[in-house]
C-alpha cells in the first residue's frame, strides 16, 4: 500500500511544474558550486534516539520533526492501515492528555502538531514560535511516548480512514493507479495490499498498541528540530523530553521478490457509464540508492516528468490532442518500488491513446535522448532542489530523507555536481537498463463497453488476455478474464437460491431457524421474488419537519426502486443492481458511489429480506449479547459483510422478528431503526411502523400503508430513467 500522489488538480500542477522550470534555470545554468546549508548538528542520545539540530534564525520559529522507521511495509497483511491508523490516533489522548487538552494546548499557541504514515515512515510534527518551542517540543514527546489509543476516538479515526477507501473508490485515478499497484505486486508485497473496509474494521485497540510498542521506539527514530534555536539548548531539552524513552530491538520489515512481468498484464477495471477512461501503465523500479537513481530521473524528466517540456506531453497532448495531462515518474523507496505513466482520454480515444503511448515509449527505449535534453533536465533538477531548501519544512524534510537513506549532508550540499556530472552516455545507459516498455503491466478504468466490438485489445494482444473487475470490488480481488466477466455481468447478482452458505455460529443458526419459522419456514422465504411498500411519514431536519410519501419496490437479489413526493416536487431513485440514477426536477444523475452503497445496505438489511443473506458466502452471524427494547427482551444477532461493515439485528424472543437494527454511519453517528406494529401480509410478519434515530436524534419516522409481496414487477422499472 502507499499513499497516493494529489493528481487530481492537473492545472495546478502543470503550471507549478512550469515556473519550478522557468525558476531553476534562470539562477541554476551549469551552477555546480557546493550547496551552503544552515549549521547543522547531529547527536545520538544513550537511548539511540538521534537528534540533528539546524540552525536557522532567519524566522522566531520551531519546527520538531520526528521520523520513525515503520510504515506500510510493516504491517500484517491482513491489517493494511495499520500504520496510518496509529500515526492518526497518536493526536488522540494520552495518559497525560485527552484528545481536546492537546488541541487546546497546541491551538493557543497558535502551533500545529500532526502525524501521518507513509510506505515506510511515519512523521510526527510540531510546529510552533520559538517563544512557545517548550509547548511544542513537550506535546510531541507525549504523543509519541504515551498515545493511550482510547475506544471512542477509535470509532473517529475507522470513519475517517474508511471514508479515505470510499474516497479512493470514487476518484478514477486513484482507483486506477492502486489497481496498478495490485497488478505490479499482488498482494504478496506491501505496495500492492490496499487499505480496505475490511482491514480498517479489523484493527483492534490491542494492534495499536503492539504496533506502538515494537516500532515506536528511540533506536527507531530520528528527531529534526530546525529554526531559530541554538544546538547545545535545544539538545538538552531533548534528552529531558524523550530521555526515558525505551530502546528495544526493531526487526526490518520482509520484502519478498514481486513475481517478474513477461509481456503486458492488463487489468480493466469496469465502471458502468464512465465516458473517460484513465490509462496506468507501469514496471518496476528502483531504489533511491540505488547508482543508477539521478540518471534515471534525468531520463524520466525527458519522457514524462518535466511537465510541459516532457516528451509523452509534447505528443500526446499538444501535437495529437488526446488528454490534458500526462506524466510519467519514479517514487523514492529505499527499496525498488516501481515506474508509472498515467493520463486520461475520452472513452473513443482510449485505444489509439495507449498504443501512441506504448510507440513513444519504445522509441524512448531505442534511441534515448539528445544532449539538449538532458541538459534542460539537469538545469531543472539541479535548480529545483535548492527550492525545496528555501523553507522551514523543506529544509527538515530533506535531512531526514539524507538521513533515512543514508547519504548524509553530502548528498545535498553536492546535489548540483551529482546532477550536473551525469553524462549523455550514463543517462542513455539508464533507460536501456531501467526501462522496460516489452513488460509492463497496463490498467484501464472504463465502461466495459468499451471494447465490444473489438478483435483485440491493442496490436499483439488478444481479448483472452485481459482480466476485468469491478470497480465496486475489493481492489485485490481476483479479475475474470473478459469473456467470463461479460457473463457473470449479465448473470443475476446476489444469491438466486436461499441456501444456508453463510458463516453461521451455532447459536445464531437457532435463532435464524426460528426466525425463518416466524416467516412461515424456509421454503417460504425462498419464494420471495419481491416487494412493494407504499409510505408516508415525516423527515426531520433543523428543527422543521417535513411531511413526505413514498413508494418502494425491491426485486431480489439487489434492484430498487424508490419514487418520494413531498411539497412541491418528486423524485426518483433506481438501482439496477450495479448503477444507480436520481431523477428529480426533469433532470436525471448518476449516483454517486456513497448513495449506491447505501442502497446496497438498505437492502441488505430490510428486516424481511435480510434472511436471504444467509445465502452469502462472505456474510458472518453470531450472537453478541441481549437487551431490552421498549421493555422487550430481545437478542442480538450480528451480521457482518466481507468489507467488515456490521448491523445488529435485535430480535423479539416471542415472535422472533427484529424490534430493532442497529448500525454506524459513515461519519460515525449510530443509526437505530425501530420497527414496531407487526401485521401479517401473505403469511409474512411485515413492521408498519418505522422510527429511525441518529445519535438518538429523530430523524425520520414512516408507517406503511400498503404492503405486497411477489408482485411479478418487471426488470423495465430498473432501467435509467
Amino acid at each position: 500500500m502507499r499513499q497516493f500522489i494529489v493528481r487530481q488538480f492537473p492545472v495546478i500542477k502543470l503550471l507549478l511544474a512550469f515556473l519550478l522550470i522557468g525558476s531553476a534555470v534562470v539562477w541554476a545554468q551549469s551552477n555546480v558550486e557546493p550547496i551552503q546549508l544552515p549549521p547543522i548538528k547531529t547527536v545520538t542520545l544513550e537511548n539511540g534516539l538521534k537528534v540533528i539540530v539546524i540552525e536557522q534564525p532567519s524566522l522566531p520559529i520551531v519546527q520538531f520533526s520526528l521520523r520513525v522507521r515503520v510504515g506500510a511495509i510493516h504491517e500484517p497483511t491482513d491489517r493494511t492501515g495499520l500504520a496510518t491508523f496509529t500515526a492518526s490516533m497518536l493526536r488522540q489522548g494520552t495518559t497525560n492528555r485527552t484528545a481536546d487538552e492537546i488541541s487546546e494546548a497546541i491551538d493557543f499557541v497558535g502551533g500545529s502538531l500532526s502525524a501521518s504514515a507513509d510506505v515506510e515512515r511515519t512523521d510526527v510534527t510540531a510546529r510552533v514560535l520559538k517563544k512557545d518551542l517548550q509547548v511544542g517540543l513537550d506535546l510531541l514527546a507525549d504523543i509519541v511516548q504515551n498515545p493511550n489509543f482510547p475506544e471512542k476516538e477509535m470509532g473517529i479515526i475507522r470513519n475517517q480512514l474508511i471514508a479515505d477507501v470510499r474516497s479512493t473508490r470514487d476518484d478514477p485515478e486513484s482507483l486506477a493507479s492502486a489497481h496498478l499497484d495490485f497488478a505490479l505486486f499482488g498482494t504478496i508485497h506491501p505496495l500492492g495490499r490496499a487499505m480496505s473496509e475490511q482491514s480498517i474494521n479489523a484493527i483492534t485497540r490491542d494492534d495499536l498498541v503492539t504496533f506502538h510498542g515494537v516500532y515506536y521506539r528511540p533506536n527507531n527514530s530520528v528527531l529534526a528540530v530546525a529554526g531559530d534555536v541554538k544546538a547545545d539548548e535545544i539538545i538538552n531539552l531533548v534528552k529531558k523530553a524523550f530521555g526515558s524513552w525505551q530502546k528495544a530491538d526493531v526487526l526490518p520489515a520482509p520484502l519478498p521478490e514481486p513475481v517478474k512481468l513477461q509481456g503486458y498484464k492488463v487489468r480493466f477495471v469496469h465502471k458502468p457509464g464512465q465516458t473517460q477512461t484513465h490509462i496506468e501503465i507501469g514496471h518496476f523500479g528502483l531504489a533511491v540508492t540505488d547508482p543508477d537513481y539521478i540518471p534515471t530521473i534525468l531520463a524520466n524528466y525527458v519522457l514524462g516528468g518535466g511537465a510541459f517540456s516532457s516528451r509523452l506531453l509534447q505528443i500526446i497532448r499538444s501535437k495529437a490532442g488526446k488528454t490534458y495531462s500526462i506524466f510519467s515518474y519514479f517514487p523514492s523507496y529505499s527499496f525498488p518500488g516501481y515506474f508509472r505513466i498515467s493520463t486520461f482520454t475520452r472513452n473513443d480515444q482510449a485505444f489509439e491513446t495507449l498504443q501512441m503511448i506504448l510507440d513513444e515509449f519504445k522509441k524512448f527505449k531505442e534511441s534515448g535522448i539528445t544532449q539538449e535534453e538532458l541538459q534542460a533536465a539537469q538545469d531543472n533538477i539541479a535548480g529545483s532542489y535548492i527550492l525545496r531548501l528555501e523553507t522551514l519544512s523543506g529544509l527538515t524534510t530533506t535531512v531526514l530523507n539524507n538521513d533515512f537513506y543514508g547519504f548524509g549532508m553530502d548528498r545535498s550540499r553536492n546535489w548540483r555536481k551529482l546532477v550536473r556530472s551525469v553524462t549523455l552516455d550514463q543517462a542513455n545507459k539508464a533507460i536501456k537498463d531501467r526501462f522496460d516498455p516489452e513488460n509492463l503491466a497496463i490498467v484501464l478504468l472504463s465502461d466495459v463497453k468499451i471494447l465490444e466490438g473489438r478483435t483485440e485489445f491493442i496490436p499483439g494482444v488478444s481479448l483472452e488476455n485481459v482480466n476485468v473487475v469491478d470497480w465496486l470490488e475489493p481492489i485485490t480481488a481476483r479479475a475474470k478474464p473478459y469473456q467470463e466477466f461479460l457473463a457473470a455481468l449479465a448473470a443475476p447478482k446476489g444469491p438466486t437460491q436461499l441456501e444456508w452458505k453463510a458463516q453461521i455460529s451455532p447459536d445464531a443458526k437457532a435463532l435464524l431457524e426460528k426466525a425463518f419459522a416466524a416467516q412461515g419456514g424456509f421454503e417460504k422465504v425462498a419464494q420471495l421474488r419481491d416487494t412493494y411498500a407504499k409510505v408516508r411519514g415525516s423527515l426531520f431536519q433543523g428543527g422543521q419537519e417535513f411531511k413526505v410519501e413514498g413508494e418502494v419496490w425491491i426485486k431480489l437479489p439487489n434492484k430498487l426502486r424508490q419514487t418520494v413526493k413531498f411539497t412541491g416536487g418528486q423524485s426518483t431513485v433506481i438501482y439496477n443492481g450495479a448503477q444507480g440514477w436520481v431523477e428529480s426536477g426533469g433532470r436525471v444523475r448518476d449516483l454517486p458511489a456513497q448513495s449506491l452503497a447505501e442502497i446496497r445496505e438498505s437492502i441488505e438489511l430490510d428486516s424481511l429480506l435480510f434472511l436471504w443473506n444467509v445465502a452469502r458466502s462472505e456474510y458472518k452471524f453470531e450472537i453478541v449479547g441481549t437487551a431490552q427494547v421498549d421493555g422487550q427482551e430481545a437478542q442480538i444477532l450480528r451480521m457482518t459483510n466481507d468489507q467488515g461493515r456490521s448491523a445488529d439485528f435485535y430480535f423479539d424472543l416471542k415472535r422472533f422478528v427484529p424490534l430493532k437494527i442497529v448500525t454506524t454511519l459513515s461519519d460515525g453517528k449510530t443509526k437505530e431503526q425501530l420497527l414496531s406494529d407487526y401485521r401479517q401480509v401473505e403469511g409474512f410478519w411485515v413492521p408498519f411502523a418505522f422510527k429511525t434515530l441518529e445519535d438518538k436524534e429523530l430523524t425520520d419516522t414512516f408507517e406503511v400503508v400498503e404492503f405486497k409481496v411477489n408482485t411479478g414487477v418487471g426488470d423495465e422499472q430498473f432501467e435509467k430513467p
